[in-house]
């Protein structure tokens, strides 16, 4: 496989717009409609499809150029470094991203192959796991994916990372289900994600609590508030603890070494603009979780509430998509409550995105799923197109 003839520094450029013109798109369509009929009806999944397969070969064939970040050191290891010789499970070390790898490296594939089946997993697993949450409306979905803030730059840049947390949140849509079947296939894909990268452990405990212990979000954005009075207050003692329980060994090196990187991230000290990014979904699930109370107290426990024993539902969805909803939100909350403790190290935004993976499923979930608005299919339309829009003026600013 040859490379596309793309000058690098013109790639995020047509990333960035292209995906920001698609959702342009797709809010003109939802934006006169007074209703939710749109978000209701059954649609195509040919955008979808049609889209993903571009981005894939678009991103899998990249040149290579150090305007992609650690591309070139993945490029640099894929060319030189040494093949096991036997293959073996290390549950300490990132056993299927090397055996991807040297796979890839056997079979006589260039280093643009190996890029193409990573680019495969990292855009096509998300586009099956939101086609299980929410069925016929993937391709909004999938916007809401590739234009989140983090889409492109873990695509070219923290591939292991990306590939990873992309395994995972099919795994998550998987398991959210409830179906012990569908719990074990997504506990398969779980540990093929693990094996990529061990720091996903984090929001799959998470999950876990989401699942199993934490039945309210309400509890979980408490825990948020309270992450950021213990980062501005104890925020050092937090990075030392959470690089000695050993999920990124990267972690103990930026925390330990805030003064030697600061000339090369943007800002170090606590993140206030990294913060109120990533409070959007904490305010949503809020939102939602006040809303279905509301509705509740007025209404009284839908059937499904009353036969599954699930409370919350209210007039805002079947019990089962509220359920879903909550795991979902839970999980993104606990996550980055943890990452808000270590905001102070340098490179936070690497560990920001064990919780930003999920801040679009979270989203397009709500907005899709649930009936929070009368008028939802306008304002899905446009909570998309200022998703969106946000992420293209970080671009244009240089942030991103």
């Amino acid at each position: 496989m040859t490379p596309l003839p793309i000058q690098a520094q013109l790639f995020p450029q047509i990333y960035y717009w292209g995906v920001f013109l698609a959702c342009l798109f797709l809010y003109f369509n939802y934006s006169g409609s007074d209703n939710c009929n749109k978000l209701l009806q059954k649609n195509s999944m040919a955008p979808a499809l049609v889209f993903s397969v571009l981005l894939i070969v678009f991103i899998g064939m990249r040149p290579l150029s150090y305007m992609f970040g650690d591309s070139a050191n993945y490029a640099h290891g894929y060319a030189f470094d040494p093949i096991n010789a036997v293959f073996s499970v290390d549950l300490s070390k990132e056993w299927f991203w090397r055996f991807l790898r040297d796979t890839c490296r056997v079979m006589g594939g260039t280093v643009h192959f190996w890029f193409f089946i990573i680019a495969v997993v990292y855009i096509s697993f998300p586009l099956i796991g939101f086609r299980k949450l929410v069925g016929e409306n993937a391709w909004m979905a999938m916007l809401f994916f590739l234009s989140a803030f983090s889409t492109y730059q873990f695509g070219v840049n923290g591939l292991r990372n990306g590939f990873a947390c992309s395994m995972e949140i099919l795994a998550f849509a998987i398991a959210a289900n409830g179906n012990i079947s569908k719990m074990l296939l997504g506990g398969v894909v779980l540990i093929f994600a693990l094996g990529s990268h061990k720091s996903v452990m984090l929001p799959l405990a998470a999950f876990l609590a989401a699942t199993y212990v934490i039945k309210s979000p309400k509890w979980a954005i408490y825990f948020w508030i309270a992450s950021i009075g213990v980062s501005l207050v104890a925020g050092g003692t937090m990075v030392n603890f959470f690089a000695g329980l050993g999920f990124d060994d990267r972690m103990s090196a930026y925390g330990n070494s805030m003064d030697q990187y600061a000339d090369s991230f943007s800002s170090t000290g606590f993140r206030w603009d990294f913060l109120a990014y990533s409070a959007m979904p904490v305010w949503l699930t809020w939102y939602v979780t006040k809303k279905a109370e509301t509705e509740r107290a007025l209404y009284g426990d839908t059937v499904e509430e009353a036969e599954t024993n699930i409370t919350g539902a209210g007039r805002i969805a079947d019990a089962h998509s509220m359920r879903v909803f909550n795991i979902l939100a839970t999980t993104y909350i606990l996550t980055n409550s943890f990452w808000v403790m270590v905001i102070k190290a340098a490179f936070s935004n690497r560990f920001a995105y064990l919780s930003w993976f999920l801040y679009p499923v979270v989203l397009a979930y709500a907005v899709i799923r649930l009936h929070i608005w009368p008028d939802q299919d306008r304002k899905a339309g446009l909570i998309l197109l200022l998703h969106a829009g946000f992420t293209l003026i970080m671009y244009m600013l240089g942030k991103c």
